[in-house]
């Protein structure tokens, strides 16, 4: 068997969105596979892999990788000739080209791309070339494409405390000893890519004559993994860029007496992945009861957003300054985020260039035109220095610096999933109806529970959670007490539900056609449950269809073996519009 270059001329995944593309959630990739061979050979399959995941490397606790799946979608595109049942054993042409398209959505909630040789944040799409040889050994030739995510955000910036820090060191030897101390100031702790760092240095008085041509700053990041014992959490500092640093004095190889240099421009902030924000709870420990009288866990669509929403990897920064190999000057810092809808930012290729993107399970398996990298990419302010050069303008202000007459026409899907359950035993009715309304970047969660007691006290709760597009969660509770009536009423949806169910078992039982001309549905599911205990349960489901809008309503009516009679009704709607923001 060759390499696979004697076998396999071209495998390229060709993105519609371009070489370098950059995405966010929400958003469909579309492309093709292109895949030429040299000679004709028998194909068993085509695959697709598309996969965003989260990875702390080497654990030293455990010895191995751990990850955090945000999504993983495999697609079989050629598995069998056409016509014949069995898998495989397809002849391929040699010098053609063939195109196989493919495509597949993005969901929300992911973090933005992270790289790094101790973790990563990571997406991408790899294509697998399935072929059994003449002596039934199977070979995987592979491809794979890397490609950008940047969380939607309408900015995030942080300003940070004043922070400070020293450090010292004994030069010479014997009587010849001095003690050489520093101190370091920062005004803040929080800035924004494209911001210049300033800082005030003070240097003791006893110190080598030419220090200060020996002075360098450095930004550095590390990764903790959240909720890891204190002993694995974190990995050591990565330098991402250095820069020598220029004294304020006029005759810095000559200076005597104790130091200091105020206002030292230190570095300006490259782009880079924003520093972690939000909730680090472990996830495992979240749970969401919305309905106090059952383990009604929130709808699949928000409970899986807020599980990617989680951080599994927080990114930390860190300002070093050196005075030689002796002093080491480090205050933490914070980077924050820059709205992706301002078009005075655009996306600037991350500090430290290409990385590689090897994954573990390729072992064993042909890389074709391998090793394969990428450069991740970050919003950046336009005109702004980089690499050790000043910015021309500080960012100070907290307000949107465009009016959002001046951002482009975009297209906008909002999917709004209403849930109502209502519970009734004759004394005592509640009801609980979910909310959820979906757009770029943010969803907005709306509870309302109900309650109505034997005595005709009616108890409200409104419950609001808004995840916003940078991932920040705000809720707020109101609450209200009515008299309704002099006892509690079975309410109108629990009636009706109670003679739907009615007529479905009546029609289950006739075998006659129903349909609703006025409401498109689909054949309702009628079951009937007796247990041991002589109680009946009927649970129907029925699934109506009107325009845009799919509602899922299922009913259980429990008939206990004592003559009560208890009735849940759960009605599950999603509507979604396209509205297109036109520029004004």
């Amino acid at each position: 068997m060759g390499t696979e270059t004697d076998i396999v001329a071209r495998f390229d995944i060709h993105l519609d969105a371009g070489d370098e593309p950059t995405f966010k959630g929400g958003e469909l990739i579309t492309g093709k596979l292109l895949i030429e061979l040299r000679k004709p050979i028998i194909i068993n399959a085509v695959k697709l892999q598309m996969k965003g995941r989260a990875a702390w490397l080497n654990d030293p606790l455990k010895k191995d990788d751990i990850e955090k799946v945000y999504f993983d979608q495999d697609f079989t595109l050629l598995e069998r000739p056409p016509g014949k049942p069995e898998p495989g054993h397809f002849q391929w042409i040699g010098d053609f080209t063939y195109s196989l398209p493919f495509e597949c959505p993005l969901p929300k909630g992911c973090p933005s791309t992270y790289e790094g040789p101790h973790a990563f944040i990571r997406y991408f799409i790899r294509a697998s070339l399935v072929q059994e040889d003449e002596f039934e050994k199977i070979h995987e030739y592979y491809v794979k494409k890397a490609f950008t995510l940047v969380s939607p955000s309408e900015g995030h910036i942080v300003t940070g405390e004043a922070a400070q820090t020293d450090d010292s060191a004994i030069l010479g030897k014997c009587c010849c000893k001095s003690k050489l101390a520093a101190e370091l100031a920062l005004s803040k702790t929080g800035y924004l890519p494209g911001e210049a760092i300033y800082g005030n240095l003070k240097i003791g008085s006893k110190h080598p004559k030419d220090i200060l041509n020996h002075m360098e700053a450095r930004l550095v990041d590390r990764v903790r993994r959240v909720g890891a014992p204190e002993i694995s959490a974190a990995s050591p500092w990565r330098t991402l860029l250095v820069r020598k640093l220029e004294s304020n004095q006029e005759t810095p190889a000559k200076t005597k007496g104790a130091i200091e240099q105020s206002g030292l421009f230190l570095l300006t902030v490259p782009p880079v992945c924003p520093s972690t924000k939000g909730d680090y709870e472990d996830p495992s420990k979240i749970e969401h009861i919305l309905s106090p009288y059952g383990k009604l866990l929130e709808s699949p669509s928000t409970a899986t957003l807020r599980f990617r929403k989680i951080p599994f990897l927080k990114v930390e920064y860190g300002i070093q300054v050196t005075l030689g190999t002796d002093i080491l000057l480090e205050i933490p810092i914070e980077i924050g985020e820059l709205s992706t809808r301002d078009k005075s930012n655009t996306l600037e290729s991350f500090v430290t260039g290409p990385q590689p993107v090897e994954e573990a399970d390729e072992k064993g398996k042909i890389a074709v035109n391998g090793p394969f990298v990428y450069t991740p990419v970050y919003p950046y302010p336009q005109n702004a220095g980089t690499n050790g050069k000043a910015a021309s303008v500080t960012v100070i202000s907290t307000e949107p610096s465009l009016p959002h007459s001046m951002y482009e026409p975009e297209k906008t899907i909002v999917t709004t999933t209403r849930t109502i359950v209502t519970h009734s035993d004759g004394h005592e009715s509640k009801t609980m109806e979910e909310t959820v309304v979906e757009t770029e970047g943010e969803v907005v969660k709306t509870v309302l529970e109900s309650t109505v007691n034997d005595d005709g006290m009616k108890t409200e709760k409104v419950e609001t959670t808004t995840i916003d597009a940078s991932g920040d969660e705000k809720t707020t509770v109101e609450t209200s007490k009515t008299r309704v009536a002099e006892s509690a009423e079975v309410p109108e949806i629990i009636k009706e539900a109670r003679e739907r169910i009615e007529e479905l078992v009546e029609h289950q039982l006739h075998h006659s056609p129903e349909h609703s001309p006025a409401t498109p549905t689909v054949e309702p599911i009628v079951e009937t449950i007796v247990n041991e205990n002589g109680e009946e349960t009927i649970v129907s489901t029925e699934v109506i269809e009107h325009g845009d809008t799919k509602t899922i309503k299922t009913t259980t009516v429990t008939k206990h073996a004592d003559g009560s009679e208890s009735t849940l009704v759960q009605e599950n709607t999603t509507t979604e519009t396209v509205t297109t923001t036109l520029e004004e």
